[in-house]
Formats: C-alpha cells, structure tokens, sequence
C-alpha cells in the first residue's frame, strides 16, 4: 500500500514537472521547429530564443506570412530603428474626394437639355412612321439622321453629368405649339451657376446626388457651396472621370463660363477598424503589417482592407482591436523579415539536401 503511494506520488510529480516546462518553452522566431526548455541563442541564427505559453510551433504556424519571417530585436535595435507602434482601435473612418471642375451656366444647361427634347420629339414621331411603313423601306434616312441627331443630343448631357433618371425626366417632356415652353429639368431662375466636377474612377462610388461639396474658386480667392444633382454614367476614356452636375448654392458673385474650379467632398463611410497607412506595407498584391506580439517581437500580418481614407486604411480582416502595429520604422522590419525568410528557407533547403 505504502509502495502504491509513493509511486502515484512521483507520477504526480513527474506529471507537473512535465507541464512546468510545458509552460516555460523557449522557440527562435526565425526557425519556429526549434525548442528549448531555457532561454538562450538559436543554433541555427544565433538569434535570441523568445518564451511561449501552449504550443510553440501551432502558435508560430499561425504567425507565418508566405516570403516574411517574424523579427525579434532587443530593446537598443527597437530605439535605432525608429520603431513606433499603433493600436489598433475602431473609428469613424472618413474620406475626402478632391476633383477639378468648371462653370457651367444655366444657359448652357437649357440649350442642352432643350437639344435633346427636340430631337426626342421628332425621333419618336419618325419611329412610329418607320415602324409602320418599314417593310416598304420608305423614311429609312430621315430615321437614320433623327437617331444620330438623338444620340448626339444625348452624349452632350451625359458629358455633363446626367443619368439614366434624368432622360426619363426629359423624355416625358411634350408640347402642342411652339409658345407652350416645357419646363427643363435644370432651369431654375435662383440657380444661376452649375458646376461640372470632374470625379476620377477610383472615387466613383463614393460620390452621389444629394452631397454638399465645397467649391473653391481660385482666380477670386473665394469659396461657395453647392450640392450635386447628378453623376453621369459614362467614363472618359482619357481621363478617367466621370462627370458631376453641381448646383451653386447662395453664391452672388459674377462668374464666367468654362472658369476652373476646385471641388471637395466629404464623406462619412460609418465605423471600422482605422490603421495608418503609414503601417501597411503594400506590395500590390497584398498588403502586410507588422503586429507585435510582445517587447521586441513583430509577426508579419496580412490583412485585407476596404479602402484608403483620409485617417488610414479601413480594415476588413487580419487584424483584432487592441493590437499594436508599427507605424514607423516599417522599411526595417519588412527588410529584415523578407531577409531572415530567405536565409530560412536557404537553411531548410541546405539541410533537405543532407
């Protein structure tokens, strides 16, 4: 009986001694497979072995960036280096679409507009006769000219910014006589100015109708505000850009036709995880932080975002709040990580070869 004790004794002992050091794993953050039970240097880089709790190598696999390795630096390298972090915590995540632009007057906009009706009317009135006497091939060319004519009206509005909501508007215009004017769409008697805001690709889908934007007008030193009506559906092909039709507001200075323009739009894109672009390093393809892990310690992380703000990236996944990243000093870190993966993997093909 005594015997039995003694031996579940030391099982018990053995046991905790087992999970002590368990507890107390030493691992080299350049080569993850190689373990000790006390700290000291990695045989393989000489680098210093950083302590784990759990599982060193499941807790490095997940650590593992494809083309980086982790960087592990002493305090004095830390302070070299310029190495400043960041945490990582929600916040309003805002943008501002900047985009040049010009003084379109209402005149303009009206002679347009009533371009397009015009040969609205008369394309329909025609189509009907094409239609019924089309088997006798007769009215083929007037159809012809009043489609082009139609099509030419068209790109002229679109040119300015108008959408598909806006030729519906228009198409249901009609008059009996010539003295019976309809009433356009954008010819209002306190709407003296338009502006037409040249808005780039990448900032389309962040610019629609019923934004207020900021007008700047560099040759009078002034400002003015305005609201856009519409964004057009067509890109062109040289610049890039779509066009904005903006209304300015409350604005009683003299501005010419065609004059140069600056537009600034805020916008308000909700809650998200906020990183600095300062902390992304991207390739391209993909996009990498460096989130540290304890004192010294930086794991490779790449993250997926949603697009780039005024205040920093808004991030989709990779990254939990309450992370740090670094924010400075990140050319070193990728340098250094992108150097010890190579070594890494010159190492492992060295020692496959054996």
């Amino acid at each position: 009986m005594f015997n039995s004790l003694k031996l579940l004794v030391m099982v018990i002992v053995v046991m905790s001694s087992a999970l002590a050091d368990a507890k107390d794993m030493w691992y080299c953050p350049m080569h993850p497979s190689y373990t000790s039970d006390k700290p000291g240097l990695c045989p393989i880089c000489g680098m210093s072995l950083v302590k784990m709790q759990g599982n060193p190598s499941a807790e490095a696999a997940e650590m593992k960036t494809a083309g980086h390795a982790v960087v592990s630096l002493n305090t004095q390298q830390v302070q070299l280096g310029g190495i400043k972090t960041f945490l990582v915590k929600k916040g309003q995540w805002t943008k501002r679409v900047r985009a040049p632009g010009y003084v379109s007057t209402a005149h303009d906009l009206y002679k347009y507009q009533d371009e397009f009706i015009k040969a609205s009317i008369e394309y329909t009135t025609a189509y009907r006769d094409f239609k019924r006497f089309v088997h006798l091939r007769r009215n083929w060319e007037t159809h012809r000219q009043l489609q082009l004519k139609l099509h030419a009206a068209k790109d002229e509005l679109l040119r300015l910014g108008f959408g598909a909501t806006e030729f519906e508007k228009l198409e249901k215009v009609s008059w009996r006589n010539v003295w019976q004017q309809p009433e356009l769409l954008f010819y209002k008697d306190d709407s003296m100015y338009w502006v037409v805001a040249q808005i780039f690709e990448n900032d389309r889908g962040f610019v629609t109708a019923g934004q207020e934007v900021e007008i700047e007008i560099p040759s009078y030193h002034e400002r003015a505000k305005g609201i856009i009506r519409t964004v057009g559906g067509t890109l062109d092909l040289v610049s890039r850009t779509a066009n904005a039709l903006i209304e300015v507001k409350d604005y009683r200075g003299e501005l010419d036709g065609n004059m140069f323009v600056n537009v600034s739009i805020a916008i308000e894109l909700g809650e998200s995880l906020i990183v600095p672009k300062t902390a992304v390093m991207d390739t391209g393809i993909r996009k990498i932080v460096y989130v540290q892990t304890s004192p010294g310690v930086f794991e490779p992380r790449e993250i997926r975002v949603t697009a780039l703000g005024d205040n920093g990236w808004a991030v989709k996944s990779g990254l939990k709040e309450g992370e740090q990243i670094a924010v400075e000093g990140n050319f070193l870190l990728d340098s250094e990580s992108r150097l010890q993966a190579s070594f890494q993997g010159a190492m492992e093909g060295h020692n496959h070869g054996k």
